[in-house]
């Protein structure tokens, strides 16, 4: 503002100066920090000299000032003359004092807020230490109870694996000798079968005694004159060499000629060629030629010749030897030698328990089919009746699955046992036709007239000396407990009753003990193989040494051995190991393997399925025996290579001096073998129904009918005999009103007569 007086002079009014007050104590250090202070219009109305600090009564010189700020040079040391803790600033400006606020020359204080974050900082990290250690200490005590428990639990496993391999020891050592002690005694005689039967189930395995070259054909009354006809003639043909090998190399250049049919084709010629075995034999040895030929021709693998059944002939000539050599196996040590070792096996895993469902045995010469866990289980002596008679008022039928039965988690239930129902020992049990119930009834009682009865389903249960478990052992060894649900499930890996899993001892998807038993290393278990395999090594020894005995051979044997020799000769074979490998693959592979691994072939005994993966070892060390490969055995090999990788060296060498030996007898010649067969023929004359064999035989003619017809037309010598019209009339003739079905599940073409009026008697063709 300008006032203009009456001299004629302004005057300018500026506004006062004002200062900012300090909220707080301003902190400085001496001789290095300045003091400033805030205001407004501080240079307007007044110069350096106008305006005076200071500092708790002590000058502060200004060295600058501007319109909103004021600079001075605090004192070096703090004022003593202030009356307050801390120097008071005070501003004059002219006349007018202004009080700024205060200076602090101690060090800066925390304010209230960060003091109150610091605080809680300090106070987390202190429970987040505190709680780091409590886990900590969680943890260490965690682990170390893990540690004890772990430690408690490898001791408890080092006690058993001590304990399983001293009673793998002490059963090496004391089992082996008690038990070839009382094998004799327990021995009974070998129960061989009829030839017919014998016969029917090696050619017929699916068939058995059911197959129709067992019983008369039958036909309707009104179709049997013609049929019967045409079934003579058909025989005549096939006496016919021209149209028997027509016949059959029309079959087997048909591409959907399976494997399934040849084998089923050859089966049903040497039933019809039985009874001319001379015939037979001379048109096998033509076949045979042409095999051979044809192998050589194609640069086939001459060594898998006649391993498989790829052809009518290989399967003509697995049957040939097993016509010819039923005598022999009767006779000789061989076939007694193979019924000693099924019986040795058989009693050797009813020593311990074995699993209903999987048939995994604690006595097993096959790894895949060895129990890996440890059982509790007890010798049961029982006596067995056939008769309902020791039936008493007491008595009470017990299923195999009940309200009892016991139900674990995964919807798991475990099959019934003897202990279950807490069978006493010296018990008589009554075995009851299944007429008398929906299942076989077993009876026991004891000195206490406690009977009951419990589900069966093979006379096989019925040993006098049986196996049961203590607690969760197996009631009977062979086979177990439930009977009746082995009969229907025994290689079935998922059995259900209800909707329940069925299990006996160990659980089918499993292969070790259940989840109530402590774990333990399976390959512990594996020691039990090799004594399996020493209880068994003299009964393996026997028969091999029986089958390679060169002291009484067969004629049949060293009559086509000989022929083989000579196709080789002819062909320029020159590898020994060759005419070794055909040898082996027509004889031991072909015959003796599927005796072994299938006794009840041969003996009048159930089919043991139980003891299946003992005799598939077995077969194999057979076939390994008559390898010329020598294979490099390491920790990975299949374990029944390994058991008997030691005497393999002693098995070889029996066969080949079997093969060296029967080379350098006397040669047979073909009379004197013509003899023997026709002698063979005459024995066993009428032990098939061939009009039955022809009948399932015919199936296949009419099925290949326009290419046989095509094939005798094109051959001179069919031509010259008539065949083509012989066939056609026989057609004709078949044909007339001729319509197929059958109830024989075996034949692939599912052919046949179904009537009630019965054809022909086999002793009328």
């Amino acid at each position: 503002m300008v006032f203009v007086g009456l001299g004629r002079s302004r005057i300018k009014v500026m506004p006062a100066p004002s200062f900012e007050m300090l909220t707080e104590p301003r902190f400085v250090r001496p001789g290095e920090d300045f003091l400033t202070l805030n205001g407004n219009h501080l240079n307007l109305a007044a110069s350096e000299r106008d305006i005076e600090v200071k500092v708790g009564g002590e000058a502060c010189p200004l060295t600058a000032l501007a319109n909103k700020i004021l600079t001075c040079q605090p004192p070096v040391k703090k004022p003593i003359g202030a009356g307050k803790l801390n120097p008071e600033i005070v501003v004059t400006v002219g006349n007018a004092s202004f009080s700024v606020g205060e200076v602090s020359y101690d060090s800066p204080g925390l304010s209230s807020s960060l003091f109150f974050i610091i605080l809680i900082f300090i106070l987390f990290m202190i429970g987040l230490i505190i709680c780091l250690i409590v886990l900590y200490r969680r943890k260490t005590n965690t682990h170390q109870r893990q540690m004890k428990y772990l430690k408690t639990q490898m001791d408890t496993i080092e006690m058993k694996v001590a304990t399983e391999c001293k009673e793998a020891f002490a059963e090496l050592q004391t089992s082996l000798n008690q038990y070839t002690a009382d094998l004799p005694l327990g021995t009974p005689t070998a129960p061989f079968l009829e030839y017919k039967d014998y016969c029917a189930r090696v050619l017929f395995p699916n068939g058995g005694k059911n197959h129709p070259v067992l019983k008369n054909l039958e036909v309707d009354t009104h179709k049997a004159e013609a049929i019967e006809a045409g079934l003579r003639e058909f025989h005549k043909l096939l006496m016919n060499k021209t149209f028997l090998l027509t016949m059959v190399r029309t079959m087997e250049a048909n591409k959907y000629f399976v494997g399934k049919d040849r084998v089923y084709v050859g089966s049903l010629l040497m039933v019809v060629l039985q009874e001319k075995m001379g015939y037979c034999t001379e048109m096998l040895k033509q076949l045979l030629r042409e095999l051979i030929e044809k192998t050589v021709e194609k640069k086939f693998q001459p060594k898998i010749l006649f391993r498989r059944s790829e052809s009518i002939a290989e399967r003509m000539l697995a049957a040939w030897f097993t016509f010819l050599l039923h005598d022999h196996l009767k006779t000789y040590d061989a076939g007694k030698k193979l019924y000693e070792l099924f019986w040795g096996i058989k009693q050797q895993m009813e020593k311990g328990p074995q699993d209903a469902l999987t048939l995994e045995a604690r006595y097993s010469l096959s790894e895949e089919k060895l129990l890996r866990a440890t059982f509790e289980y007890k010798e049961l002596t029982v006596f067995v009746n056939s008769t309902d008679s020791v039936y008493s008022s007491q008595q009470s039928d017990i299923p195999d699955i009940d309200s009892s039965s016991r139900i674990e988690g995964g919807n798991w239930k475990r099959l019934n046992t003897l202990a279950h129902y807490n069978v006493p020992n010296n018990a008589i049990l009554t075995l009851t036709s299944k007429s008398n119930s929906l299942y076989n009834l077993v009876n026991f009682s004891s000195c206490s007239n406690k009977t009951a009865s419990i589900l069966s389903d093979r006379s096989e249960k019925s040993s006098l000396s049986m196996k049961t478990g203590g607690g969760v052992g197996s009631p009977k060894p062979w086979g177990g407990a439930p009977p009746s649900v082995i009969a229907d499930h025994a290689s079935s890996s998922a059995d259900t009753d209800n909707g329940y899993k069925l299990y006996h001892l160990v659980k089918p998807t499993e292969h070790g003990p259940t989840d109530s038993q402590e774990k333990m290393v399976t390959e512990i278990y594996l020691t039990r193989l090799l004594m399996m395999k020493g209880t068994l090594a003299k009964f393996i020894t026997s028969l091999l040494e029986s089958i390679f005995s060169s002291r009484t051979v067969p004629p049949c044997i060293k009559y086509m051995f000989d022929f083989m020799d000579e196709q080789a000769r002819e062909h320029g074979i020159m590898d020994p190991e060759v005419v070794h490998a055909w040898k082996s693959n027509a004889l031991p592979l072909r015959f003796w393997v599927n005796l072994i691994k299938n006794p009840h072939f041969l003996f009048d005994i159930q089919k043991p399925t139980k003891i299946e993966g003992c005799l598939s070892v077995v077969a194999q060390t057979l076939m390994d025996a008559c390898s010329t490969q020598d294979h490099q055995l390491t920790k990975d090999s299949p374990s029944s290579k390994l058991l008997f990788a030691k005497d393999m060296y002693q098995y070889r060498d029996l066969v080949d001096s079997y093969y060296t030996e029967i080379s350098m007898t006397p040669r047979i010649d073909d009379a004197t073998m013509g003899a023997n067969l026709s002698a063979e023929s005459r024995q066993h004359n009428g032990e098939f129904h061939v009009f039955s064999a022809l009948n399932e035989l015919y199936k296949y003619l009419d099925q290949y009918k326009e290419s046989i017809i095509d094939a005798l037309e094109s051959n001179e010598h069919a031509q010259a005999s008539r065949l083509p019209g012989r066939l056609q009339d026989l057609l004709a003739l078949m044909e007339s009103d001729y319509y197929r079905a059958t109830d024989y599940e075996s034949s692939t073409l599912g052919l046949g007569y179904n009537s009630n009026s019965r054809l022909m008697p086999r002793d009328r063709l």
